[in-house]
């Protein structure tokens, strides 16, 4: 409490009626953030994904980040989707003007009935280098990182692509996607593959993995010609140990629309 308190004060945030630490009712999920140079003109592309408690249906809920100026201020994130045992993603995208860049600092904001929840990274604000890749939350060890809830594709287009974050546990790793087109009455499975050059696709020069030790690992689903959804998990094994990313239990489901 003594914490998210001084966080919220200090910013100028006393008039909210209640300020409380967070307790689990706000977690950061996933941050992103990436600047592309092309042609001597920069661009900064940051992304964040929330998970909150649904306390209620009317709920708020904010990155509060300091801006390349030293101002703070919020930024709304959308509903996402609900991921089991009571709880939701949100998410936003964000890119200041065109060669303007600087790191994030920032904590999570969630106001709902009446009273404002913090993730403020225990007092000390969660800190992201502006060129750095993604970042997990803490105890995340594998995530889903480009899930689209509608994926749109050629009318003969076979494949589905996407991309797991994992924390590097250890050097020898598997990275399996178990996946189905037909509603699971039947089971694929591919392998992602580590790519230490993938943010160079977007002219960015982050490490992979990054000072974090998070890897960004792509894969592909072949889905076929005709599939119209794709359901699929994420199975990290390491250590002898195996990691799920199903969507809080869920499973991710992506609707394919041909076009």
């Amino acid at each position: 409490m003594k914490n998210a308190i001084w966080h919220a004060v200090g910013l100028g945030l006393a008039a909210w009626s209640t300020v409380a630490s967070a307790a689990g009712e706000i977690k950061l999920q996933q941050v992103t953030s990436i600047v592309s140079s092309k042609y001597g003109i920069s661009q900064q592309s940051s992304t964040f994904e929330v998970n909150v408690a649904n306390l209620a249906y009317n709920k708020q809920v904010f990155a509060h980040y300091k801006q390349a100026d030293g101002s703070w201020v919020d930024l709304p994130l959308t509903y996402s989707r609900a991921v089991g045992s009571g709880r939701e993603i949100w998410t936003t995208s964000y890119s200041p003007p065109l060669n303007t860049t600087f790191d994030l600092q920032f904590a999570l904001k969630y106001v709902v009935n009446g009273q404002t929840y913090w993730d403020n990274n225990n007092g000390n604000n969660h800190f992201v280098p502006k060129d750095s890749g993604a970042h997990l939350g803490a105890g995340i060890n594998v995530h889903n990182l480009y899930y689209q809830p509608t994926v749109r594709l050629g009318v003969s287009d076979a494949y589905v692509y996407g991309a797991a974050a994992l924390r590097n546990l250890a050097v020898l790793k598997d990275v399996t996607i178990v996946y189905s087109t037909d509603n699971w009455a039947t089971t694929k499975s591919t392998t992602a593959t580590y790519s230490p050059n993938h943010w160079a696709g977007a002219y960015s020069s982050a490490a992979n993995p990054n000072a974090d030790g998070i890897e960004v690992w792509p894969f592909s689903l072949n889905v076929g010609a005709g599939a119209s959804q794709v359901d699929y998990a994420i199975r990290y094994t390491v250590n002898g140990e195996v990691h799920w990313d199903n969507n809080g239990g869920q499973n991710y489901r992506s609707a394919l629309v041909r076009q």
